[in-house]
Formats: structure tokens, C-alpha cells, sequence
């Protein structure tokens, strides 16, 4: 490998770790120095998605078209030059350039941003087939992921006892340590709170991390069915091993905000692992959150494989929102509810109460921009139709008025 093939791995490896500042450094010094097109036509296009990620959308521009004078075919630069197109306003101007290429050979980031770019001219039927394919071709990436793993544990938490009183011991740590968890459905809002909440100094965010799962190694398959046999050793491992998860990962000491969606379906291990810990349920209209992760092009896991078809995504959402309500239920577990409307309109007093709740300044917080969301899932009705009857009854129930 060249000194300029180690130099761009080493500015797309700092590209993906958050360290934009200096990523863009590297790609300008590989563009600079660099001799071989392919190698300058790469930092190029990673620069384009780099200037995308902070808004810059007219050097994004710039750098796509140097990089696609270089190669025609790089991927990346085409995906960043389609993303400029919409943004700019221009979306049939994307769609015009993705008719020069055959579809069948296109990856799936490029049939997303033909979706989008389709759903920016108001073609929302052929949106929806380009995300569906997307979502398709992704799906084919790992044929050996465990597709049981997610289902076998809503099973087991319907299985699970009620809960003994008595089953619940004294917090082992101080209340001041505890993480904060955001938990809810995929594009519930977790994901926007959690980075709402990095801004303050003292909270430090562990975004979508199974620091969880780690801590459930130590527990002997005690979890979901069997907490109240745990003793206080393997409690004390598991906080050990999920501490030491974080710790690797995210950088800091201050208080952790545990940023992973799913661990909506570990409220009971958390109230047992941390008893003092906030929970914060972050909940979106049923119809909204299901075509929203639908959409969402997700890398391929042992949950996201379950988003790869409208159908299986909308049964998710209704098994793991019936595995909620029965341990709100049965375990008797309090969840503070934040509704992804209300924390888009006033996300300046619902950031505030949160680190009020935990006694911390809340004026170390800039002023965050509210925004007013949109009903997506309305323009795909006809979609969602075969689900509407489990769905709407579920938006009704958290006050979502009728559609």
C-alpha cells in the first residue's frame, strides 16, 4: 500500500470515528499531493460527503464533480452529486443523470437517493418501490444473520413472571453515576434527544451501543425470565461489563446517555441493573416511526434485518410495542414518555426538564432550533393500508388525533 492509500484510509477511518476537522485535512493533503487519479478521485468524493455532513452543500458540489471527472463510476461521488441535486432543490435534474445508468447494477445508497429525490417530485408510488428495492438489495448483504434473535426475546419477556416486590434490592451504585437511557421504537426521536443532550458538558452520549448486551453476558441467561435469581456479584459484573463497553467507546467521564433504541425491550434489566436511572420512552406516531425505519437504509443486524420489508417492519413495531406494554404492566415499570412531536416543536423545555431531573445546569445548553415535522407516512396510505388496522388504534391510544 502507498504512503497516499495509507493517508486516505487513514482520513476515511477519522471520517467515520466523528473527527471531521481532521479527516478533511488528510483528504486536502491526499487531493494536494497525490499522483494517481483514482487515489485523488477517492479523497475527493469522501470530501463531498464530508462537506454534506456539515451542511456545506456548494463546496459538496465542487468536490463530487472534480471527483466524478476523475472516475464516472465512483459510487460515492455519484451518491454526494444526487444528495447536492435534491438539496439544491433540483431533484429531476438527479433523477435525469440516474436514467443514463442501468438500475440493476445501481447499490442500494444510490436507489435511496432515488427515492428520495423521487419523493421530491411528489412520485411517491416509484419512491416507494426505489426504497423497497433499496431495502431488498441490503438485505442480501449477510444471508448468516440470526433473524430469531429479536423474536426469541419478545417470547421470552412474555414469559417472564410478574414482578416480586421483593425481587428488587438496593442500588449498588450511586444514583449520580447511573446512565440515562433513551429508549423507543427506530426514528422515535432517540437518536435526535441523545444528541440534543451531548451538548452539555457534563453528559457524554453512547450512541447506539449494546453496552446492555455486554452486561447481560454476566447473567447466566438469568434475563429476560429469571432477574429475581440474580445475585449481588453477578449484578456488580454486569454493571462492570457494561461500564468497560461504554468506556472503550465513548471518551469522557461525565454521565452516560445511553442512546439504543431497542433496549426499549430491556426496561425491566434496566430498572433491576440501575434502579435509579432515568428512562426516557421516545414515542412517534406508529405509522410514522414504522415507514420512517422502513425507509431508513440500514448497515444489516440481528434487528434491522427485520425493517428489510414494509410488512415485517409494521409486526415488529406491534411485537415490540405489546412487549412494552406488558412489562409496563406485569413489571409494573414507569417510563417517562416523550412524544417525537413535542420534543421537535420544544426541544428547549424538554432538554431543560431532563437535566433539571438529574441536577445538572441546564443553562450550559445553546438554544436548540425547533423544527416543525411532517406527516410522511400520509402520502404513503395506500402502502401502509394492510397495517393501518394494528397501527392506528396504537396512535389513537397515545393521543395522536385521527387521519
Amino acid at each position: 500500500m502507498s504512503y497516499a492509500e495509507e493517508a486516505l484510509a487513514h482520513g476515511v477511518a477519522r471520517h467515520r470515528a466523528g473527527h471531521l476537522s481532521e479527516a478533511q485535512s488528510v483528504y486536502e493533503s491526499v487531493i494536494s499531493l497525490s499522483l494517481d487519479p483514482k487515489i485523488s478521485g477517492a479523497a475527493l468524493a469522501h470530501l463531498s460527503t464530508l462537506h454534506l455532513k456539515r451542511n456545506r452543500i456548494g463546496a459538496a458540489l465542487l468536490a463530487a464533480n472534480q471527483a466524478l471527472r476523475h472516475n464516472d463510476d465512483n459510487g460515492t461521488a455519484l451518491w454526494a452529486w444526487l444528495q447536492c441535486q435534491r438539496r439544491l432543490g433540483m431533484p429531476e435534474r438527479a433523477l435525469e443523470a440516474l436514467k443514463r445508468r442501468p438500475t440493476h447494477g445501481l447499490p442500494p445508497q444510490i436507489l435511496h437517493e432515488m427515492a428520495l429525490s423521487h419523493e421530491a417530485c411528489g412520485h411517491h408510488r416509484k419512491a416507494y418501490l426505489c426504497f423497497k428495492e433499496a431495502k431488498r438489495r441490503i438485505s442480501f448483504t449477510d444471508l448468516d444473520v440470526d433473524r430469531n434473535l429479536l423474536l426469541d426475546y419478545i417470547a421470552a419477556i412474555a414469559k417472564t413472571p410478574p414482578l416480586n416486590a421483593d425481587a428488587l434490592g438496593p442500588p449498588l451504585m450511586s444514583q449520580n453515576d447511573a446512565p440515562i437511557f433513551l429508549v423507543g421504537f427506530n426514528e422515535s426521536g432517540v437518536k435526535e434527544l441523545g444528541e440534543m443532550l451531548n451538548k452539555h458538558p457534563g453528559l457524554r452520549l453512547a450512541a447506539d451501543l449494546p453496552a446492555l448486551v455486554d452486561a447481560r453476558r454476566e447473567l447466566n441467561d438469568k434475563d429476560p425470565g429469571n432477574l429475581a435469581a440474580v445475585n449481588d456479584d453477578e449484578w456488580r459484573r454486569a454493571q462492570a461489563a457494561y461500564f468497560a463497553c461504554v468506556d472503550r467507546t465513548v471518551a469522557g467521564s461525565g454521565r452516560i446517555i445511553d442512546a439504543l433504541p431497542m433496549n426499549v425491550l430491556m426496561v425491566n434489566l434496566i430498572r433491576h441493573l440501575f434502579p435509579d436511572s432515568i428512562v426516557v420512552h421516545c414515542v412517534r406516531h406508529p405509522c410514522e416511526a414504522v415507514l420512517e425505519t422502513f425507509f431508513r437504509p440500514y448497515a444489516l443486524n440481528n434487528v434491522t434485518c427485520h425493517f428489510d420489508r414494509l410488512e415485517r417492519t409494521a409486526l415488529t413495531y406491534a411485537g415490540v410495542m405489546a412487549a412494552v406494554s406488558r412489562m409496563e404492566t406485569e413489571q409494573r415499570i414507569e417510563l417517562s414518555t416523550i412524544h417525537y412531536e413535542d420534543l421537535m416543536n420544544h426541544p428547549n423545555e424538554i432538554v431543560s426538564a431532563i437535566t433539571a431531573a438529574i441536577g445538572l445546569d441546564c443553562t450550559d445548553f445553546g438554544t436548540i432550533a425547533p423544527r416543525s415535522p411532517t406527516d410522511r407516512w400520509v402520502n404513503y396510505r395506500s402502502e401502509l393500508s394492510r397495517w393501518l388496522s394494528t397501527l392506528l388504534p396504537l396512535a389513537e391510544g397515545w393521543g395522536y388525533p385521527a387521519k
